[in-house]
């Protein structure tokens, strides 16, 4: 894998240094491979970033909810481990069932904030069928763009160029990080897809919309204000 600017430099080379706005943005997806088999859940589930392990939880927490997912959780954490990004807490994200959500078709990135300097997490994602878009094309941010001001998303939605889209392969585990602007594709409500991300992250998320788990109970709420809503676009 290779820096859209010419400089060598693997997904795992860039959890090695703090998350960068001045980097290109635009990065190809990892490709992992087919991994262990997956079988969807065969009713619909909606988790959004619950907690599998923190420094504190003894392994994997992983309720049974999720326990067809354990054996790709445990062989992510074996690549990260091969790769030597040893990040404490990891998050786990499943879309199964009818397309309910209304922004994922947007152009974005995971990951990108910066409230706290830290290191870029890693994110394994996969899908059965329709497979994540991902935007090949280098987007630098200009020098007085405020991460903390403008919205990085709806900027990368102007400047991105149609032509520069790759298909992932669906059924097929691909690594992200906040370099890889992607999308899921647009689709009608009535078309069932399964979906989900393993995140491998550096820095606990304080979002008080996450799904809870219960083996790992969260002692109070966060607290803390969604930057995202007052975010403004750059001009």
């Amino acid at each position: 894998m290779a820096y859209l600017d010419g400089a060598e430099m693997t997904l795992f080379d860039r959890a090695k240094s703090l998350l960068d706005p001045g980097k290109p943005f635009g990065q190809p997806a990892t490709m992992i491979g087919e991994g262990p088999e997956v079988t969807p859940p065969e009713r619909p589930q909606m988790v959004l970033r619950m907690m599998v392990r923190s420094p504190s939880s003894d392994g994997l927490q992983i309720p049974p909810e999720l326990e067809w997912l354990r054996k790709t959780i445990e062989y992510c954490n074996g690549i990260q481990t091969v790769n030597n990004v040893h990040n404490p807490y990891v998050y786990v994200t499943v879309r199964s069932g009818p397309v309910v959500s209304r922004t994922d078709d947007l152009w974005h990135v995971d990951g990108f904030s910066m409230r706290v300097p830290h290191p870029p997490e890693q994110n394994y994602i996969w899908c059965n069928c329709f497979g994540t878009e991902v935007l090949n094309q280098e987007i630098r941010l200009p020098s007085d763009f405020d991460p903390m001001r403008h919205n990085i998303h709806r900027y990368f939605q102007a400047q991105a160029d149609e032509r520069n889209t790759e298909v992932l392969n669906p059924g097929t585990l691909y690594a992200i990080d906040p370099y890889v602007i992607h999308r899921r594709p647009s689709l009608s409500t009535e078309v069932w897809r399964t979906f989900f991300r393993i995140s491998f992250v550096p820095i606990e998320i304080e979002d008080d919309t996450y799904t809870i788990n219960p083996l790992i109970p969260r002692l109070k709420p966060y607290g803390r204000e969604d930057i995202r809503l007052r975010l403004e676009d750059y001009s």
